[in-house]
């Protein structure tokens, strides 16, 4: 049993060797050939992501790109391509997806570009980047403007098109698969995450492409639903629907070190013909249809013990984990978290009650070792409304992944996912924890698994 003594799920480490690796944001997509695509990615200055793919059949990780390598920025000193941000799009057998930054500052909750050190130059721009599923040939398509990451995306392969949100300005932009044209509407966020005051707005992580018109939706932090109305090619205020919803809880658009009113995923479901998402610190599940116009909050999804407590999520932006249940779609599969105060350290006050308030990670050295973190996993059974948290997460080894924010829920019956886990030993000069694919078997979810 973990903390509190939760149900466990044991999970498979897969490893890749990838010593630099610390993260992973939504980089994780079982293609048509039922193998695993996903990039771990490195804050560190030196190091670009690296693109890998994961054979279940034959239990075999396969490094498929250095992003450094693709781009022709290796041994440029240029600051890298540390991240890429979004899911893989696969269209004609070809994989696609976008390029971000790596290496950038945070003070206050807010992260933004750091300064550039010396002997280096600036970050070039995210690239949108194509790979070839037969050969593994990776290229490059497209590139954002010098500085801006691309950090949110969708293909539309239908009409032939990348869209992407870049960071940390927010600007719109687009690319035509046929003519290889980029093209860039401006800012769509105020002034993004570089923003002041009333100009500051976080950017949305998932972009819900409605494949009948080609329109793209996304958000604000205001709580403004913004469509990319793809007959009129401009981004435009949707009237019928908002995200500023009671249930979220009341947030500060202008304040950084949360979403705000932001969606953190929505995925379009093919049966039901509706996106779902989630809306990220309170862990509502909600439904969002285009062309009915509706948008009806469901139910909350996270943790139980978050649920009991009447705490907003662990993480400060929420998690990235929706998936739906291949053999039954009816469920939702998602990943949540919760941290408990170690016993056997010393506790302030402050730290009793910032435990019992806030619910939100506290990222410092100092909170470190008074905390452990857990991640769970929750099914949702839409028409029953059954909710079920599963367990704790924790690898053969006895270690416990601390966050994640992946999921591919794969046919063969299990679940995987790219979380941080802990080092089983401290080593000079690489993070204290790394990342790298886990997998578990798919626990009943009371529909018809």
């Amino acid at each position: 049993m973990a903390e509190g003594g939760e149900k466990i799920l044991e999970a498979r480490l897969h490893p890749s060797g990838f010593e630099m690796s610390d993260s992973n944001f939504y980089s994780l997509t079982c293609a048509s050939d039922s193998r695993l695509y996903y990039t771990l990615c490195s804050h560190d200055i030196n190091t670009h992501a690296r693109v890998y793919r994961y054979d279940p059949q034959t239990d075999e990780v396969t490094l498929i790109a250095d992003l450094g390598e693709v781009t022709g920025e290796a041994g440029k000193k240029s600051l890298p391509q540390g991240k890429s941000h979004t899911p893989f799009f696969e269209h004609d057998g070809k994989l696609y997806f976008a390029s971000h930054y790596g290496y950038f500052k945070a003070s206050g909750g807010k992260e933004e570009p750091a300064e550039v050190p010396e002997g280096y130059t600036q970050y070039p721009g995210g690239h949108f980047i194509e790979i070839e599923m037969r050969t593994g040939r990776a290229r490059v398509l497209g590139t954002a403007q010098n500085a801006e990451g691309i950090i949110t995306m969708t293909l539309d392969g239908h009409r032939g098109r990348l869209y992407g949100l870049t960071w940390p300005r927010g600007y719109f932009i687009f690319l035509d698969l046929d003519t290889g044209r980029m093209t860039n509407l401006g800012p769509v966020s105020r002034d993004g995450e570089v923003g002041t005051g009333d100009r500051y707005f976080c950017l949305c992580r998932t972009f819900a492409l409605f494949q009948e018109t080609g329109d793209v939706y996304f958000t604000n932090p205001d709580g403004e639903i913004l469509c990319y109305v793809y007959s009129r090619n401009r981004v435009e205020r949707v009237d019928w629907a908002h995200m500023r919803k009671d249930v979220f809880g009341f947030w500060d658009p202008h304040t950084p070190g949360h979403q705000g009113y932001n969606w953190r995923p929505c995925k379009w479901h093919p049966g039901h013909q509706v996106f779902y998402g989630v809306h990220p610190k309170s862990g509502y599940l909600f439904l969002f249809d285009p062309k009915k116009k509706r948008h009806e909050m469901i139910d909350r999804i996270c943790s139980e013990r978050i649920r009991k407590a009447g705490l907003f999520e662990y993480f400060r932006y929420g998690y990235l984990t929706l998936d739906f249940a291949p053999d039954d779609p009816e469920t939702v599969c998602y990943i949540s978290g919760y941290y408990a105060y170690r016993d056997d350290v010393e506790l302030t006050d402050e730290d009793r009650l910032h435990g019992l308030t806030c619910g939100s990670a506290d990222f410092s050295p100092g909170a470190f070792k008074k905390i452990r973190s857990f991640i769970t996993f929750v099914t949702y059974h839409l028409p029953t409304r059954t909710y079920t948290d599963h367990g704790v997460v924790r690898l053969e080894d006895g270690r416990f992944p601390t966050n994640t924010q992946t999921i591919a829920v794969h046919p063969n019956g299990r679940v995987y996912t790219c979380p941080w886990l802990p080092r089983l030993h401290r080593q000079e000069g690489k993070p204290w924890s790394h990342c790298e694919l886990i997998s578990f078997r798919l626990p009943h979810t009371g529909g018809a698994l």
